[in-house]
């Protein structure tokens, strides 16, 4: 989990990596909890649990998961202000917050395919930067297409958060059960572990907001 070494419990020891990965897997759960819910807090929890985890992949070497950490902060700055600021064409509860609403049978053919697409460009991209950027990525990136479909998937789950779809739940809870194995072996028990809560809390997110559809 890495070398620098800040404290040690017994023979536990506890580097930074993990310290870090630890508090950004606590954040996460209440992010996702938050969105369970469709509490505005799970925005700026977001945010600083994805800052974190940008820190984890890095010293890792999982490339494709650092890089979804900056998409995330900006997904969740954008939901921050959909959810509170809903558009004309958009459907607002009466409080004037954006409501849950679902796509059509042909808008989910084409998310399958976006995801297709992007994973492809982005496992060719991140296979290759450490070549284009050594400097940067000394170190070839690891298991490269399934990390970039975990991007990928994710990208599209949490911009559809952003705009309160419901098709978001059912995209991570796929990502989820990828992710829960893959995190374990490539970061960390503790990422491994949340990533399997996820599962259950993707489950629970799709059955509150079918209900709260509009």
């Amino acid at each position: 989990m890495g070398e620098n070494i800040l404290f040690s419990l017994g023979d536990f020891q506890v580097s930074m990596a993990l310290f870090l990965e630890i508090i950004a897997s606590v954040l996460t759960f209440l992010c996702i909890l938050f969105a369970v819910k469709e509490k505005i807090w799970t925005f700026p929890i977001g945010m600083i649990s994805t800052t974190m985890y940008f820190f984890v992949f890095f010293m890792q070497r999982v490339y494709s998961s650092m890089t979804l950490q900056i998409m995330f902060f900006a997904f969740n700055a954008y939901g921050l202000y959909k959810w509170t600021h809903p558009g004309k064409k958009d459907l607002a509860k009466p409080d004037n917050t954006l409501a849950v609403t679902v796509f059509t049978p042909q808008s989910r053919i084409l998310l399958v395919a976006i995801i297709a697409i992007l994973t492809l460009a982005l496992g060719y991209v991140m296979s290759n930067l450490h070549d284009w950027l050594p400097s940067l990525f000394p170190e070839e990136a690891k298991y490269v297409y399934v990390d970039t479909a975990i991007l990928s998937a994710s990208l599209v789950a949490q911009y559809l958060m952003a705009i309160k779809k419901l098709e978001n739940w059912a995209i991570w809870f796929l990502v989820d059960i990828v992710s829960a194995p893959f995190y374990f072996i490539t970061v960390g028990w503790a990422t491994g572990i949340l990533y399997s809560v996820f599962i259950f809390t993707a489950v629970m997110g799709w059955m509150e907001w079918r209900k709260a559809k509009g």
